[in-house]
């Protein structure tokens, strides 16, 4: 018996080493930057491009002046090699500083259309209701994962007190973007468009469709609202509790793979392309890798 109580402990108390985090954190954050970077040179992405940029206050000058296959250019020419820089930074930190740098500056744009571009259901009345900036949400725990980062480069560097503030800022997006995006999304489950939005994701998933032969649409949806704040919650107990934590930890991993098999049943590319040419569900789901580190690293730090 005791033997299994110190096999628990040591599993809960169990911390990933500085370098292995570092690999994964780098891998993770490149992949996502690299791969989404070269689809700014594709047409699907051009339409993206113009819904984001033609919406938005600050950047819809852009689109007129210099065109959307330019912008796209120019977004895979920034984006594309901040993934390589952030991941030959685990050879030379040096480099890796500027890599996280460019990552945190893409991630922290990206957020601000949060507040630039309609977002908001006004039909129910606008915000907090939301709906196409769902998908941005996550950008603030994407902005933790470089950050985090570049905090360790710092820390290389015996630049403390610089590294303690990227870090406590890191760990402060990482809770905060994660309570965005659990509990925000996880509450817009409750409503009857939202129910009915996520019906093309579940219904072809063998994960999910079961849940609509115990319940009604509304009914599945709420079920994964519930779902969702629970591992929410238990996130939250990290520091304070290690095994509710870890629990919650294992719950963000459950989701993240969980809408990573969305890329397959729904599937993540369009269907006059190919993979790895994503669609707009295949981004979102891109995303919560970068959701999943930032548990990650809370559950390393804690």
């Amino acid at each position: 018996m005791n033997n299994e109580v110190s096999t628990i402990e040591r599993a809960i108390n169990f911390r990933p080493s500085d370098s292995k985090l570092m690999i994964y954190l780098s891998a993770v954050t490149a992949l996502y930057l690299i791969w989404v970077g070269l689809l700014k040179l594709s047409p699907p992405e051009h339409q993206q491009i113009e819904f984001w940029l033609g919406n938005s206050p600050l950047f819809d000058g852009l689109l007129t002046t210099i065109g959307t296959p330019t912008i796209g250019v120019l977004m895979a020419l920034f984006e594309v090699p901040a993934g390589l820089l952030i991941l030959l930074g685990l050879n030379n930190r040096k480099l890796g500083i500027i890599g996280c740098l460019m990552a945190m500056a893409i991630f922290a744009l990206n957020f601000l259309y949060l507040f630039t571009n309609p977002v908001w259901v006004d039909a129910l009345g606008g915000f907090p209701i939301i709906g196409s900036g769902q998908n941005l949400l996550k950008y603030l725990s994407m902005f933790a994962v470089p950050a985090y980062i570049l905090s360790q480069y710092l820390q290389e560097k015996e630049n403390c007190s610089n590294a303690l503030l990227v870090r406590k800022l890191a760990i402060f997006c990482c809770f905060a973007g994660i309570v965005l995006v659990m509990g925000w999304i996880g509450w817009m489950k409750f409503y009857e468009f939202e129910a009915k939005g996520i019906v093309r994701l579940m219904e072809p998933n063998i994960f999910f469709n079961w849940t609509y032969a115990i319940w009604s649409v509304q009914g599945a949806s709420n079920f994964i609202g519930i779902v969702e704040w629970a591992f929410l919650a238990l996130l939250l107990c990290l520091p304070f509790n290690r095994l509710l934590g870890t629990l919650g930890v294992i719950g963000i991993a459950l989701t993240a793979f969980g809408t990573l098999t969305f890329m397959f049943s729904t599937p993540g590319w369009n269907p006059d392309s190919f993979f790895p040419l994503l669609n707009r569900t295949g981004v979102f789901v891109l995303k919560d890798q970068l959701l999943l580190a930032a548990a990650i690293i809370l559950w390393r730090e804690y």
